[in-house]
């Protein structure tokens, strides 16, 4: 019985490390993602934007990063007078000054650069499925040091294939937040993004 005790202890001792471990992680900030795929429906484009500027603000946040708010990454771009949608600005020196002038101990910034859907007719069913080329980039601005430094991850999303609703546009856009979330695995861990 006592045993169960010094368990129970120990398992509260290490969630109160992991939340206090949690509370210093410090700030990201977030540059606007970019989504230069050359896909031609905008409304899709932007879905996918929206998708991962959802799932940065939720998991972030849940694993122990303070999100630097959104008007000082808006300010520091105006500032240094920064167009993201330029690939001459998708570099590590001008993504860490644009972290350090919002004030932020990271800066983080993704570009859609390729998205498609597949798919492959079955017997009884269409097997769909959605796939996004997002490039990464996560500078540690005190340092200069790049976490991620324009990395392509390729994100994926399948799903219930007998489904009324089952759109390979709308695997396109989970599939992009996926593959942000396959890019900040450890850069999150131990926190376990879904």
């Amino acid at each position: 019985m006592r045993w169960i005790t010094y368990a129970m202890l120990a398992a509260m001792l290490a969630v109160a490390a992991l939340a206090q471990e949690g509370k210093s992680r410090g700030t990201v900030a977030v540059v606007p993602t970019v989504n230069a795929s050359g896909e031609k429906w905008a409304a899709l484009k932007e879905k996918q934007q929206d998708k991962i500027r959802e799932w940065i603000g939720t998991h972030l946040p849940a694993a122990g990063y303070a999100l630097t708010p959104t008007e000082k990454v808006t300010e520091a771009l105006q500032a240094l007078k920064l167009d993201m949608t330029d690939e001459e600005n998708w570099r590590r020196s001008v993504i860490r000054d644009i972290g350090e002038k919002a004030g932020a101990d990271y800066a983080l910034f993704t570009v859609i650069v390729h998205t498609e859907q597949k798919e492959q007719k079955r017997v009884w069913y269409v097997d769909k499925e959605g796939r996004t080329d997002v490039r990464v980039w996560l500078i540690e601005v005190k340092t200069g040091e790049a976490l991620l430094s324009g990395k392509t991850v390729t994100g994926r999303s399948g799903g219930n294939r007998i489904t009324i609703d089952n759109k390979g546009s709308e695997r396109q856009i989970q599939a992009a937040a996926n593959a942000v979330r396959d890019a900040l695995r450890d850069f999150l861990s131990p926190y376990r993004a879904k």
